[in-house]
């Protein structure tokens, strides 16, 4: 795939002002030093590194021929594995040719790897086509194919928008679909069952899923829909955290079944038994992450498939770079140096 990059970043206009200004006055006063700028992470536990793919081609955008010519650049894969303290890219060169794109790469690799690594954890815990990345609306919606791109790269196949699979789309595997929203059923004055004939009518039934919980009534509106059609491939249920849906107000008082809980599902996969939609799926949405994620599965909780937005792209990786040789030889500030035999560089990939 091929990233994007706004011509300005070779200008400095996206680094901070202080490595610009480092890299002119290095170009003056230092032009003949060979130094290597290495690009590590302190988290405690490794990390399912993503952004370095996207960090070469920023440097190949926004370097000269003659410039790349003196540079020297390793580094690990995108999916690649790492723990702290391990390089995973080095720069070795002039510093004045790569010093400004410091942060920028930084950010990439922070940027990236957490997303990445936040699918991967959680598809440790559930299977590839039980996890939806529904990002979108969390964030910039610029941001849709990076974090696709390093979504697809912790194992996640199954997105909302064809944004996010703008770099992936030539994978067979990745899929682009979802539900209907809330809206589309106001739009219709709650009718769910009219709705869904509208949505049948435009797109047909195929892994059709209806949104179940408008009313605060999921029971209720799988018996309508039990009445109307003869089968749903998939319902979601997606009731806010300060709610109790109705049809548990006379089951439970418990303070844990408020929202989309362990319990809901429960009754939901009862009442769609019992009208003959045994073969409909379960989706929940609504703030999931791992930890309830692990709820769900110690309460054996029959979802089939989980919606998840934020959780997956917060932020929990980070990247120091520094500046650790210098013609060879050890040159760095107190604490840091080069986390790598140096004679094992090479077992490294080299891109430059």
């Amino acid at each position: 795939m091929k990233f994007k990059f706004d011509s300005r970043v070779r200008t400095g206009y996206y680094s901070a002002s202080y490595f610009n200004k480092a890299s002119k006055i290095v170009a003056k006063y230092k032009p003949n030093e060979n130094v290597c700028l290495q690009f590590v992470h302190f988290n405690q536990e490794p990390v399912k590194v993503c952004g370095i793919n996207e960090s070469i081609q920023l440097l190949k955008a926004s370097l000269t021929k003659k410039q790349l010519s003196k540079i020297q650049i390793y580094g690990l894969k995108d999916g690649d594995v790492v723990g702290n303290k391990s390089p995973v890219l080095l720069i070795f060169g002039p510093y004045q040719i790569f010093g400004k794109y410091e942060n920028i790469i930084d950010g990439i690799l922070a940027r990236r790897s957490s997303v990445c690594n936040n699918c991967y954890k959680m598809l440790k815990l559930i299977k590839t086509e039980q996890l939806i990345f529904m990002a979108d609306r969390t964030d910039d919606y610029l941001m849709q194919p990076y974090d696709g791109y390093s979504a697809y790269i912790g194992g996640v196949r199954n997105f909302v928008t064809e944004a996010s699979v703008e770099f992936i789309k030539n994978d067979p595997k990745v899929t682009v679909g979802g539900t209907i929203p809330h809206a589309l059923i106001q739009e219709f004055d709650g009718n769910l069952n009219e709705t869904m004939q509208a949505y049948f009518t435009e797109y047909g039934k195929t892994k059709s899923i209806a949104l179940i919980d408008y009313h605060n009534d999921i029971a209720l509106e799988i018996k309508k829909l039990a009445n109307k059609f003869k089968e749903i491939y998939a319902v979601r249920i997606d009731t806010s955290s300060n709610m109790l849906d109705y049809g548990l107000k006379n089951l439970t008082s418990d303070k844990t079944a408020y929202g989309v809980s362990y319990q809901l599902v429960k009754y939901a996969r009862t009442i769609l038994n019992q009208v003959g939609f045994k073969k409909t799926k379960i989706i929940v949405s609504s703030g999931i992450n791992i930890e309830k994620i692990q709820n769900f599965q110690k309460h054996n909780s029959p979802v089939d498939i989980y919606g998840v937005g934020s959780s997956l792209i917060t932020r929990n990786v980070h990247f120091t770079a520094d500046l650790v040789l210098k013609n060879g030889h050890h040159q760095a500030k107190d604490g840091r140096k080069l986390f790598i035999n140096i004679n094992k560089i090479k077992s490294l990939k080299k891109y430059i």
